[in-house]
């Protein structure tokens, strides 16, 4: 039997594309933080707004 492999919101690869979902804004993971996992993102203004895990959307994650 093949192992499954798990991919926990802490491995997402910071420079990763988002898209939040209330409001399809899309930015860039720029730093993350634990417990909550929390991500701190910048748009293409370079403003800098921090969300929780459920709130956006991470284009091609994970891995295939």
């Amino acid at each position: 039997m093949a192992k499954k492999i798990y991919y926990s919101m802490n491995d997402v690869p910071l420079g990763t594309q988002m898209v939040v979902k209330s409001n399809n804004k899309k930015v860039v993971l720029v730093q993350k933080f634990n417990f909550p996992t929390t991500f701190v993102t910048k748009d293409e203004n370079g403003v800098e707004e921090k969300y929780y895990t459920y709130e956006v959307d991470i284009l091609h994650w994970p891995p295939k």
